[in-house]
């Protein structure tokens, strides 16, 4: 099953899910107690969107774009923290889950290479036929005599 339907898949199961979940959560605890604790986590979510701020949001659209260093911006604090905020946010015990898992940094990191790896954006490292953006002034013509010949 390719990326996009598995996504799709996951998007519409989501909400089931969480109903799910609510209801074993507030059958364990309270109907009003899970609706509290839901409250909180949203609110939470707000407070951690409001101070990481808009930049990190940023970043993380560019990480999700595919750019370069994508996979290391998907891993670090910032897009990842806006990331767990948005997640606390939505209404929900298992992105509340995922989001504050977010907000350890070993998890983080994990979850970051585990999304990079998934959505295809791996760190590459520079090697033969990888790309590489220089100013004028960096580099300097080679006639093609002096370049080893490739196979």
């Amino acid at each position: 099953m390719h990326l996009g339907k598995r996504i799709v898949l996951a998007i519409l199961l989501l909400p089931a899910a969480e109903v799910v979940v609510f209801l074993l959560i507030a059958w364990a605890i309270g109907f009003f107690t899970a609706l509290a604790l839901m409250v909180a986590t949203s609110f939470a979510g707000g407070l951690l969107l409001r101070q990481v701020g808009r930049g990190h949001v940023a970043q993380m659209r560019v990480a999700l774009r595919g750019e370069r260093g994508a996979a290391t911006g998907l891993r670090g604090g910032g897009p990842a923290v806006a990331l767990a905020g948005i997640l606390l946010l939505l209404p929900g015990f298992i992105t509340d889950l995922v989001g504050a898992g977010l907000l350890v940094p070993p998890l983080r990191r994990r979850l970051g290479a585990t999304i990079g790896r998934a959505i295809g954006l791996q760190d590459r490292p520079a090697g033969p036929g990888a790309v590489v953006d220089l100013a004028p002034d960096e580099w300097r013509p080679v006639p093609d005599e002096k370049l080893p010949k490739r196979e």
